[in-house]
Order: C-alpha cells, then structure tokens, then sequence
C-alpha cells in the first residue's frame, strides 16, 4: 500500500468513525461504498491477473467515500487532495546545502587557496564526526529513533495541520483526529525521508564546495600555500599526508608531495599555476571522497 493509499484509508476511517450519527456519511452511502469497491477490487484484480486483496479493496472503498465526501463539501474536498507536510523541505534543503558550500569556499581571498583552509577542514572534520557518531549510535542497545522528536516529525508530516472553517462537526472531528493519527503511522517514512535529506544536504554541502573551487580555478589563477603561528613545515606535511592519503590511494592519477615542497608553499613565495592544479585536485577528490560518497551511500540506505 503506498503511501497515498494509506491516508486515504486512515482519513476515511477517521471520519467514519467521528460520524457516530451518520450525519455525513448515511448508512446507505457507506452500503453503496463498500459494494461499489468489491466490484471496481474484482475488475482491479482481473485487469492485472491477480487474486483480489484487501489492499484493493480499502482502496477502492475510500476513494468512493472521499469523492462522496468532496462532493459534499468543497472544502473537504480540497483538503482530501491538497498533500500534507512541508514537502517542500526535501528539496528546500539539498539546494540551499549546495548554494551554502559554494558561498563558503568564496568567503577567504578569491585568488587563494589556503592548504590549512578552515572550511575545508571543517566540512572533512565535521563529516567524519558523524560518521563515528552514527557508528557508536547503531552500538548502543534501545537507540534507534534518532535526535528528531515527536513535534518536529508531526509538524513535517502533517504541516501546520489546519482544518477547514464551515465543516459539519463529525467531519471536523474525523480530520482532527485523522491529523494525529497519520503523524503517527507517517512517523518511520517522515523520519526515514528526514535521514535521507540530511545525508543529501551534507553531500550538496561538500559538493557546493567542490564546484566553487574549480569553477573558480577556470578564470582565476590560484595564489597557493599555507601559513600557520603554531605548525612549522614538518607538522603540516604530516597533517596534508594524512588527510589526502586516501584521496591518493583510490585516485592514482593524483600526485603526492614532499617536506621541501610544503616548505616552498609558505605564503610570500612564488607558486606556479600547475602546483596550485595538483591541490586542487587533491581537496576536490578528499571532499568527494570522505564526504559526498559516504554520504549519498547513507541517503540510499536511508531511502
């Protein structure tokens, strides 16, 4: 039963059983709505071979009844069609996510890269946090609702769950009732859908950032080094060592560096235009690879 199905079902069940008096749906509506979806079930299941099922039957039952009910009232109706939630949001977050990383590699001097780039570090940093941190989370016994709670999950599901003015009081109630009853049915596909939008931001997030650099590296030539008060040379060949090992392990077409290169990227020394190409490769395969595959890997299973 997919998820439309299922709201029709649980809202038609709401209202019938508000309707205590049959005030809006008779007894002969409901008579009518049942023999009516026994017969369109049977065509259904004769139509695709197969046998016929309660699924088809609820189905066809409550869009009887709701198309009854949208009949008799407009703005039942509207409500019945319009869809619930901030849907929105799915796609609101990934794009803004994208637009951010992009704005954040802009925020240092356009004409330089800096190999100690706090924004960098801070993307590469923050992402394998969260990786350990859903790692411990899955370790940990009884913990599997995850940080979103109850409010956050129903105002997702159901929006800001306004119900039609100038409705029959049974119907009023049904759809108040239906609002509390679907957020909590929708809770696992609300907070599976937020887990894979989360995922999809981190990863726009990252790949903004990617875009940016090497969008900017077209029309722009690259001034590259680094410059620290704390670390000398040695401390920040082995801090570069480690953070682009894996990047230069899978990707072999990109080139490694020595101490006496790192030594010659100080700020106020000359850098020719193929160093700062290597570097950028370099930061653009680290992020693509600790961050934006990762995470679109989490958003599937999450789907």
């Amino acid at each position: 039963m997919n998820e439309q199905v299922a709201r029709n079902v649980v809202l038609v069940r709401a209202i019938e059983s508000a309707d205590v008096n049959h005030a809006v749906l008779s007894d002969d509506d409901r008579k009518y709505a049942s023999r009516s979806a026994k017969e369109l079930a049977a065509w259904q299941a004769a139509d695709s071979k197969s046998a016929v099922t309660q699924h088809h039957f609820l189905q066809q039952r409550s869009e009887q009844i709701l198309k009854r009910l949208g009949e008799r009232s407009p703005a039942f109706g509207a409500f019945a069609r319009r869809r619930l939630g901030l849907g929105g949001v799915w796609l609101a977050l990934p794009f803004l996510a994208f637009v951010s990383g992009a704005a954040i590699d802009r925020i240092a001097n356009p004409h330089r890269v800096d190999l100690l780039s706090a924004p960098f570090l801070l993307i590469i940093g923050w992402n394998l946090l969260v990786y350990l941190f859903m790692l411990v989370w899955a370790l940990v016994p009884g913990k599997r609702n995850g940080w979103a709670g109850p409010k956050l999950l129903a105002r997702l599901s159901v929006g800001k769950a306004a119900i039609p003015r100038k409705l029959p009081v049974p119907m009023a109630e049904g759809l108040a009732v239906f609002m509390g009853e679907w957020a909590t049915l929708s809770e696992p596909l609300t907070r599976a859908r937020l887990r894979r939008t989360i995922h999809l931001a981190a990863a726009c997030f990252a790949l903004g950032a990617i875009v940016s650099l090497y969008a900017r590296g077209l029309l722009t030539q690259y001034l590259i080094g680094w410059e620290s008060t704390f670390l000398d040379g040695r401390q920040v060949h082995t801090l570069l060592s480690w953070l682009f090992m894996p990047a230069m392990s899978v990707f072999h077409f990109l080139q490694g560096f020595s101490l006496a290169e790192i030594e010659l990227l100080r700020f106020g020394r000359a850098v020719n235009a193929a160093s700062g190409e290597r570097w950028v490769h370099l930061y653009g395969a680290t992020l693509l690879l600790l961050v934006v595959l990762p995470r679109l890997v989490l958003a599937g299973f999450a789907a």
